[in-house]
């Protein structure tokens, strides 16, 4: 709910395009996840899930996304993870957006716990999640179109700080996945 109203708001005020930081997102809920991409995509699928005996179901863009035109580019590094790699994955795969960055965590597994008469568990895999476009990420993360890595000692600029620069500032900065993101965006792709 507050990203639709966020993407509202922005659209109102005449934004060009939309960078959506995923940096050092360790993800959330599948439920938030699909809700998230559907924001951005019109049709076909935020994602697919494979089962143990190797079937895959898909999962749907929910209808009524609000930021369908915007351009945009994701931000994405090793902390962005589980939901975060759901998202950009199927905004990528789809083309709605170039990724920018450094290759995901690689979570893509659903893990069901089992709890053992000793009072303690087990977590075991039991469903892949897979992009759009039937690429597994466990393991392996989501690679960047765009590879971008920060200077060393260097975080990403947060949008707390980022909202109080002017652009002179802003340029000035030394996060050169964000510089990167501005400079596609600006550059129309």
């Amino acid at each position: 709910d507050d990203l639709i109203q966020s993407l509202q708001e922005i659209e109102q005020q005449g934004a060009k395009g939309i960078i959506l930081d995923l940096r050092n997102n360790p993800g959330g809920l599948l439920d938030e996840a699909i809700g998230v991409a559907s924001q951005f995509l019109s049709q076909g699928n935020v994602m697919l899930m494979k089962d143990a005996q190797g079937n895959t179901t898909p999962l749907p863009v929910e209808k009524g996304g609000v930021a369908l035109e915007l351009p945009m580019v994701v931000l994405i590094n090793q902390g962005s993870a589980s939901a975060a790699e759901i998202v950009s994955g199927a905004l990528r795969d789809q083309g709605r957006a170039e990724l920018v960055g450094e290759t995901t965590f690689g979570t893509g597994t659903v893990l069901n716990e089992f709890r053992l008469s000793d009072g303690s568990g087990l977590l075991l895999a039991t469903q892949e999640w897979l992009t759009p476009d039937g690429t597994s990420f466990w393991h392996k993360g989501i690679d960047p179109d765009v590879e971008v890595s920060l200077p060393e000692n260097v975080a990403p600029l947060l949008p707390e700080a980022a909202q109080s620069m002017d652009a002179q500032a802003l340029q000035q900065s030394q996060d050169t996945q964000l510089l990167k993101a501005i400079e596609l965006l600006q550059q129309g792709k």
